[in-house]
């Protein structure tokens, strides 16, 4: 059995059984019907008259995830007092993490019976502002499977958010043929609901001459908007970079987000949307956590505080933290581990708030597969990297016939969108990773304005290919 995460939105609107007393009392005898009013309910509300017969659920809740905790049929609802669960030690979030992903729990579709206690654990954390670590569930009953004893389906599949997607059904395509793409992914993702219907279709069923009904726009054949990443054609699209949602093949949403604008209202509502939408960590849960480095979005990769990486355990492979050259500041290091890379900026380095700004801008979209997490301080501003190791294309920096011809073309197309440029664009600054075998840049604050070039100068950056800018205002 296949076992997957579910994230914060999944939860929250669960609903949550009514039964015993002792439910009775977190649910209010009913009142409260979902996981969302639990939490809203008793984040600012009293505690309620208990008995021993009445106070299991509620004491669990309170004092959340705990070690040992006894079998409670064995030790009796009546002993799992404040005093008995204040006696164990809190677990940290990396055991409960492992905790809940090495104990599945036994919700239904939407609705939480069994694993009443883990629930009411986790209900505890977001009462008290702490954040939410994904439950794992058999994964055919998050979307697929109604809860047996009724036959319900609570929590319905995210494509059936989906205009005009069921007449493709209804014309006996197979799904085999074509994929969804454009915005499709952002109505999966809650963020806004789509007019027409985008896909791309196989050579196949294009040769059939099918006329598609009002609603599903197909793509002509062969876009050179989708070529990105290595992708030679619809076909060879639909074999290698589609990702499934529901049984549906979806074009890889870093096709999408490397050329999204982010100008109009419109963008920027969307934008908003999928900040939030990561901010939840909805993309953690199933079947967004498949999705990893094809999001294509590194300004949404998971953040850590610096503070809390064991530094001294790693390999200090570059130590030019404090270095300062003719008055500037060019301090940064970088760590070594096991198969990936940390990079960290001295606050006052020179290009920071380059970095800080290509990620804003979009202009790393689709060029750091590789990038797996940001590094915060304590104010919530980035302050670096973390990175998968990789090989590097060349050791000969002038050896440019080493770079993908796909990798040129998508950080041209970045630099003319978002104008920008990645002035040091050599193969000793592109990897192709160890992990998911993607090219990617690294040293990533290594891109200015293209109005602003003359700070190039000042620290001590110069333009490699010497032909970079004319290659962007060339590009067609």
């Amino acid at each position: 059995m296949i076992y997957s995460p579910i994230n914060l939105d999944y939860f929250l609107n669960m609903e949550i059984a009514n039964g015993g007393i002792s439910k009775q009392v977190v649910t209010l005898n009913g009142k409260l019907k979902t996981i969302r009013d639990l939490v809203t309910y008793w984040k600012d509300a009293p505690t309620p008259e208990l008995t021993p017969e009445t106070w299991q659920y509620y004491n669990c809740m309170i004092a959340g995830f705990r070690k040992d905790v006894a079998n409670h049929h064995d030790l009796g609802w009546e002993e799992l007092t404040t005093d008995y669960y204040g006696s164990l030690e809190p677990m940290s979030d990396d055991e409960i993490s492992d905790f809940l992903e090495q104990t599945p729990v036994e919700f239904d579709n939407g609705y939480v019976k069994h694993s009443y206690h883990r629930a009411l654990a986790m209900v505890g954390r977001l009462i008290r502002g702490e954040s939410y670590i994904p439950f794992y569930m058999k994964e055919p009953q998050i979307y697929d499977s109604p809860r047996i004893e009724d036959g319900i389906i609570r929590t319905s599949k995210l494509t059936s958010k989906l205009k005009h997607l069921s007449k493709l059904d209804d014309m006996g395509i197979s799904r085999d043929e074509y994929c969804l793409c454009q915005s499709s992914i952002l109505t999966v993702m809650g963020i806004r609901d789509n007019d027409d219907l985008d896909i791309i279709i196989s050579s196949k069923l294009r040769n059939q001459n099918i006329t598609f009904p009002q609603g599903i726009d197909v793509f002509d054949e062969n876009r050179k908007k989708f070529d990105y990443f290595g992708a030679n054609g619809d076909d060879d699209i639909l074999e290698n970079f589609c990702i499934i949602i529901d049984g549906y093949k979806f074009l890889e949403p870093r096709f999408y987000f490397a050329r999204k604008n982010m100008s109009s209202d419109r963008d920027k509502k969307d934008f908003e949307g999928i900040r939030q939408f990561f901010d939840r960590n909805s993309d953690l849960g199933y079947p967004f956590d498949k999705i990893t480095y094809r999001w294509g979005l590194p300004a949404f990769r998971p953040r850590i505080n610096v503070k809390e990486l064991d530094l001294e355990s790693l390999i200090l492979v570059k130590d030019k933290y404090n270095r300062i050259v003719d008055g500037i500041n060019q301090g940064r290091a970088v760590y070594a581990g096991d198969g990936y890379y940390v990079k960290v900026f001295h606050p006052e380095y020179c290009r920071l708030q380059n970095f800080r700004d290509a990620l804003d801008s979009g202009f790393l979209n689709g060029l750091t597969p590789s990038m797996t997490h940001l590094l915060e301080d304590n104010d919530k501003n980035i302050i670096g990297y973390i990175t998968l190791g990789g090989t590097i294309l060349s050791n000969n920096e002038s050896d440019f016939d080493s770079i993908p011809s796909h990798f040129w073309r998508t950080m041209l197309r970045n630099s003319q969108k978002r104008n920008k440029v990645f002035y040091d664009f050599v193969p000793i600054n592109i990897i192709r990773d160890s992990y998911f075998q993607q090219f990617s840049l690294i040293d990533l604050e290594s891109v200015y304005d293209l109005d602003s070039l003359e700070d190039m100068k000042k620290h001590n950056a110069t333009l490699k290919p010497s032909t970079l800018i004319e290659s962007i205002k060339e590009f067609i």
